[in-house]
């Protein structure tokens, strides 16, 4: 498109989304007031059309942000879009809340707005992993996965001299070997072998690999048509020997009669022209399913995903570029505003605070304190963050009567000691009749949703991200409303804005100036202090009290670092803690989405609750896990376990989050690490050498596969030896606990057999879990469908389905190597005449030794535990406890109805 088109797009954008937000203003009005809505379907609907339209909304920001030329504009955006990421996990948070499990469905309100599934899909923002690490980090990151050893100290001069030695006795080594070997070979006769070798890069080495490979292929395309000819050759001289010696002998049957011959020919005829008209109408109606999409070629299309890839990196090129422009003009108006109106801003910064001053003589007749410069200064005054007069005013009523009533009867230090304490305990108190206060207003809510008629509803959460949302919005209107017209110039549209480009300068300007003006200001300030003392001591009076300011703490310097991030990050990649991962994208995890489940938990009274497919697990990960390491949301949650059974694809799934991202991986699996930084003193180095590295490499993710062995209940005897449990007493306090919340670091764990762990302590480590389902009908058809159909002798319509039923619970990954193990070589020639038959891949998956099937009982084990652990099991037994009594109550109603 083009940027006309994409600033079209944003004007229409801007629409929608102050339609969608005055939409969820409506349900935060709900929350706010304790309006409860029924029934559930209802509830769900109301929250899951918010929910579609933010995710449809932050696609396109995103989209936006990433596109579009126009320099100013895109900081504001960004700020939007942050915004919107905490409000998304939110949301998604209370459509949880509403439906009373993790995983949530929004089918029913997709439908209501003619939108599909694939629309509301997250991407994976395109600022995750080039905005937040630093070039120089990730400089070190390359050299070092490339092979280069950046990290090591720099050697002393006796260090170097003594590696030269070391390398001059090899080579002296070497060379005495050299001269044996030829002189073994010359007692022995033998011939000298070319000392010389080539040395070839790796780049050569492929190079020379493909070459090889190339030429195999086409030494054997030619062997197999020389056999081919003199195969045919060879039968056709047989044939033909055959045939003269039958004839001389006299053995050869004579010609069949001419009519018989004429009706045979026409028989074939009449058979072969029935064989083509059948041909052509099978091809004539695969062309038309596939038009239709109803079957898949073995023809792929390149990927438009990849082609459109290619046309974005050129509007990255040119966005670029403009911002280096943006970059080098604005430093050259910054100079220019600052050589020509410096006086006059230091000028506007003196008067407005000798108005403050004279504001506050004229009213009270005393001076407020002025502000630290650790404080901001007088940016507080112009906040209006410093005390008003009307403050002051009550402040000083209140201080007088206080003083007042202590003067007859001053207290002593146990006294204000004593009240203190009593003041706390009184605090104490009150939170805990509001806790309690809090626990009767549930139990009375649970007790009135028990009967249909007294039932008040489904309560939404109140928001804490709504207002930080309508801020940015605000912000961005503040500036650009009256700019934002469908005939705006073309530096509205692409390029920079001078005219902002000015305001912003003389801002800039304003906060560098200010400090000195604030300098000069407190000195006159000091003096006028004095003069009105002594003004008041002339007339026999106290100058006022004044509340006296809290003097900062002074914010100490970052001391620098004992360990350059080098050496640091050279020692973990050297126990391959840092570790390079497998590139795979979420694309690659594949599976079905549930799209029965809405419809039967909207159920009135008797709802069902079918278990989730594969494809439902892409949306908690994009949710739970890739917004939530890009997110700045207060109290999110930075840890997620992924549970399920072995060959599920959790590892896989980490790769893809960290691809999709582009973070570092730092890998502390039980079973990795009992070997690296051993004793406490050196363990307790590797965790300050992972906090460290970790927040500098940012976006970054800590894998601990195996959380389960970490969390032992009793570890096994085979498995002492490795000491799993090594890191489990200080992982929370080292890893955990020092995550803030601008930190894009996420911890991610996996299991496999979650219930021999102990649960407390893995609750406090892994509070969330995301439950990988076992392998679903759905998903397998879609997996068969996708990898056979790329091989062109499968029938289009080869019956997948009575595959999957079969195969349902065996692994994915196991499934997609038989398929490409049977369809190697011969059985792929072999499909013209010999079509595959869905028995052949149900026998190869049964008979794979290394394959892993989770039956239902398998599952029902997953289950329980992930009832006993999460949250979620006391919710959904209390949600299902009350959905019997409603049903109970209604079948009670309806007979004295018919009664």
């Amino acid at each position: 498109m083009s940027n006309k088109d994409y600033y079209i797009r944003w004007l229409r954008l801007k629409e929608q989304f102050q339609q969608t937000l005055m939409e969820d203003e409506r349900i935060q009005e709900l929350a706010v007031n304790m309006i409860g809505i029924k029934p559930q379907a209802t509830a769900v609907e109301i929250v899951a059309r918010a929910y579609a339209k933010y995710c449809d909304i932050y696609n396109k920001l995103c989209d936006c942000y990433d596109q579009m030329t126009q320099v100013q504009r895109r900081p504001y955006i960004k700020k939007i879009i942050d915004a919107l990421t905490c409000r998304i996990v939110e949301l998604k948070r209370t459509l949880e809340e509403v439906e009373v499990f993790e995983y949530t469905y929004t089918d029913n309100a997709l439908q209501q707005m003619l939108i599909k599934p694939h629309d509301i899909d997250i991407i994976c923002p395109f600022f995750y992993p080039f905005e937040i690490r630093q070039a120089e980090m990730q400089h070190i990151m390359d050299e070092i996965f490339s092979g280069n050893r950046i990290g090591d100290p720099t050697p002393t001069p006796s260090e170097i001299e003594r590696r030269e030695e070391l390398k001059r006795e090899e080579e002296e080594r070497l060379r005495e070997e050299r001269e044996a070997e030829v002189k073994r070979r010359l007692a022995l006769g033998l011939d000298l072998e070319s000392e010389t070798s080539i040395q070839l890069t790796p780049a050569e080495l492929e190079e020379l690999r493909l070459q090889q490979e190339y030429d195999t292929n086409i030494n054997n395309i030619q062997r197999m048509e020389r056999a081919r000819i003199i195969t045919r050759e060879s039968a056709h001289k047989k044939l033909k020997d055959e045939n003269l010696y039958l004839e001389l002998s006299g053995c050869k049957k004579p010609p069949a009669k001419l009519d018989l011959r004429t009706k045979a020919a026409k028989l074939i005829q009449r058979i072969l022209n029935k064989f083509m008209e059948v041909k052509r109408k099978r091809i004539r109606d695969n062309k038309l399913k596939e038009k239709l999409d109803m079957i898949m070629t073995s023809f792929r299309q390149p990927s438009a995903k990849e082609q459109l890839e290619k046309v974005k990196e050129v509007r990255r090129n040119y966005r670029r570029a403009y911002y280096e422009k943006f970059l080098e003009q604005n430093t050259k108006e910054k100079a220019r505003v600052l050589r020509l109106r410096e006086g006059n801003i230091m000028e506007d910064i003196s008067d407005e605070l000798r108005q403050w001053f004279e504001e506050w003589f004229n009213n009270v007749h005393v001076f407020d304190e002025f502000p630290y410069p650790d404080e901001g200064g007088s940016i507080l005054i112009v906040k209006g963050e410093t005390f008003t007069i009307d403050e002051y005013v009550e402040w000083k009523d209140a201080e007088e009567k206080r003083i007042k009533a202590e003067a007859g009867a001053p207290k002593t230090k146990e006294q204000i000691k004593a009240e203190k304490m009593a003041e706390r305990e009184e605090k104490k108190r009150l939170a805990f009749e509001a806790k309690e206060k809090e626990k009767k207003r549930i139990i009375d809510y649970k007790k009135s949703r028990m009967s249909p008629d007294n039932d008040p509803g489904i309560y939404f959460l109140i928001s804490e991200n709504l207002a930080a949302l309508q801020l940015a919005w605000a912000s961005y209107e503040g500036q650009w409303k009256n700019i934002d017209e469908p005939d705006a110039g073309l530096n509205a549209i692409k390029g920079h804005m001078l005219e902002l480009m000015t305001e912003i300068a003389y801002m800039e300007c304003n906060v560098e100036l200010r400090p000195i003006v604030d300098e000069a200001m407190r000195l006159e300030l000091d003096i006028l202090k004095q003069a009105l003392k002594r003004d008041y001591e002339s007339v026999g009076l106290k100058v006022p009290m004044t509340q006296k300011r809290k003097k900062p703490k002074k914010i100490k310097p970052p001391k620098p670092e004992k360990v350059s991030p080098q050496v640091m990050f050279q020692s973990l990649a050297d126990e391959g803690i840092v570790r390079q991962y497998p590139r795979l994208t979420l694309d690659e995890y594949w599976g079905e989405r549930n799209y029965a489940a809405a419809d039967c938990r909207a159920v009135l009274w008797t709802p069902t609750f079918p278990e989730p497919c594969l494809g439902d697990v892409k949306e908690q990960v994009k949710i739970r896990c890739i917004l939530t390491l890009g997110a700045t949301c207060p109290g999110i949650n930075r840890t997620q376990l992924l549970v399920g059974p072995k060959g599920a694809g959790k590892r896989s799934l980490i790769y893809a989050i960290a691809t999709e991202t582009n973070a570092l991986l730092i890998d502390l699996s039980p079973m990795h690490i009992y070997n690296k930084f051993p004793g406490p003193k050196n363990t307790k180095t590797m965790f300050t050498y992972i906090n460290k590295i970790s927040r500098m490499m940012q976006p970054t993710i800590i894998l601990v596969d195996g959380v389960d062995k970490m969390f032992y209940k009793a570890v096994p005897k085979e498995e002492k030896m490795f000491d799993p449990q090594r890191l489990s007493k200080d992982f929370f306090k080292e890893i955990i606990k020092p995550i803030g919340v601008n930190d894009k670091i996420l911890v991610l764990g996996t299991a496999t057999e979650p219930w021999l762990a102990k649960t407390a302590k893995m609750v406090k480590v892994f509070p969330s879990t995301i439950m990988i389902p076992r392998s679903d009908y759905a998903s397998i058809s879609f997996i068969l469908t996708d990898i056979l159909m790329k091989y062109h002798g499968v029938d289009r319509e080869f019956n997948v389905h009575s595959c999957a039923q079969v195969l349902r619970g065996y692994d994915i990954n196991t499934i997609r190597k038989v398929v490409e193990k049977l369809l190697a070589g011969k059985r792929r020639a072999e499909l013209a005449f010999k079509p595959l038959d869905p028995y052949e891949i149900v026998e190869g998956v049964l008979s794979d030794p290394n394959g892993v099937c989770t039956d239902a009982f398998d599952a029902d084990m997953f289950k329980q535990w992930y009832l006993s652990y999460s949250t979620w099991g006391v919710k959904y037994q209390e949600y299902m406890l009350m959905l019997e009594s409603q049903l109970i109550y209604k079948q009670k109603a309806d007979k004295k109805k018919k009664g």
